[in-house]
């Protein structure tokens, strides 16, 4: 209420809440219960491994409280490399379904480790934006490789509708990309 028309996001780890254990369904659910009471609005689901049952719990969990879930699909590999053959562009777009299936409101390309390059984002989120048309999609990205200002900007370019960036001062190496 003391910061009207600005939406507060905050990371979840499905059934390991904030933490990198797994605590009990009742504990994660009140978790998720008290932070949207206290001013949470966006949660970003999500699973370091992609496990989807995990996610689902997350999803759930975030549902029932009345929050806006974010379902994250965590991104390696290169999807512009056609010779690799585990983390395909047919993988993503799998995943990505059964995250729609549980009726997210955000699709979130979380790129932890600052693989993602310009090619391979707009390879992903066009794919994404094309199957769904209708959901926002979001991307995270970490300027490790220092590729991350055009990869955004390639993210952009082919539908993302929010990229994640830092002050110049506080960007670059492990943080966001420079605005």
């Amino acid at each position: 209420k003391a910061v009207p028309n600005i939406p507060f996001q905050m990371l979840l780890r499905g059934t390991n809440a904030v933490g990198y254990t797994t605590y009990p369904d009742n504990v994660v659910k009140s978790f998720v219960k008290e932070a949207v009471k206290r001013g949470v609005d966006i949660f970003r689901v999500f699973d370091s491994l992609n496990y989807i049952e995990n996610l689902k719990f997350g999803i759930e969990a975030v549902h029932e409280a009345g929050g806006v879930v974010e379902a994250t699909i965590c991104y390696t590999g290169d999807v512009s490399d056609p010779g690799k053959t585990k983390y395909t562009l047919d993988y993503y777009l799998e995943f990505a379904r059964e995250l729609v299936a549980c009726d997210v409101h955000i699709l979130c390309i979380k790129d932890m480790a600052g693989l993602l390059k310009p090619e391979a984002a707009r390879t992903l989120v066009g794919a994404l934006r094309a199957e769904f048309p209708d959901i926002p999609i979001h991307v995270h990205t970490h300027d490790t490789a220092g590729v991350g200002v055009a990869t955004m900007m390639a993210a952009a370019e082919a539908g993302a509708d929010i990229v994640d960036c830092a002050q110049d001062s506080m960007s670059g190496l492990t943080s966001q990309p420079s605005m």
